[in-house]
């Protein structure tokens, strides 16, 4: 996977100071301190959200993902202030033909606003360099704001779906050569 990125990323992730780097091994436990921060932050707000998320995701997945080289981080200050999975791997999709990028276990940190913007800009740039044609996503269907959030970044809605579980939308977003 080339993970170069375009100038106009770059500019942004040197205006804001940050680092955006593979995840490894090491930084495993500050990952997950992310998803218990997020999820305590939801059951704060009353929204239901990854309220057993670290359950049907587990340390052994993480450390997979970070093994496969398909977790990214982005660091202020060396603190992890985001996470995701970005892989050719689709859970959800079921068609293996797509010359697709999914995205999986998307976290910020608490208190950074439009870090996930940045995040999908990334997204972005990976999959134009590697010549693949979509970036695409699963979230929870019931979710009305987050899916308003990846449909006013362009994540158009293919179909939703039910499995064990989860209740998901599955978005999907053209990359333009």
């Amino acid at each position: 996977m080339n993970f170069e990125l375009s100038e106009k990323t770059n500019k942004i992730l040197r205006d804001k100071e940050l680092s955006f780097e593979k995840a490894c091994i090491n930084d495993l436990d500050n990952i997950l301190e992310l998803y218990q921060e997020r999820m305590k932050w939801f059951k704060e707000k009353e929204i239901k959200q990854w309220s057993k998320y670290l359950e049907h995701h587990s340390k052994d997945e993480f450390i997979d993902v970070i093994n496969n080289s398909n977790y990214f981080i982005l660091k202020e200050n060396n603190e992890i202030i985001a996470g995701f999975e970005l892989s050719t791997d689709s859970k959800y999709w079921n068609d293996e033909k797509a010359q697709a990028y999914y995205i999986y276990k998307l976290v910020t940190k608490v208190g950074y606003k439009n870090i996930g913007e940045l995040v999908f800009e990334i997204c972005k740039d990976i999959t134009k360099n590697n010549n693949m044609s979509y970036l695409r996503l699963d979230c929870l269907k019931n979710n009305n704001k987050l899916n308003q959030i990846y449909n006013n970044h362009g994540f158009k809605l293919i179909k939703n779906g039910y499995e064990d579980y989860y209740s998901y939308s599955l978005r999907e977003l053209k990359i333009d050569e």
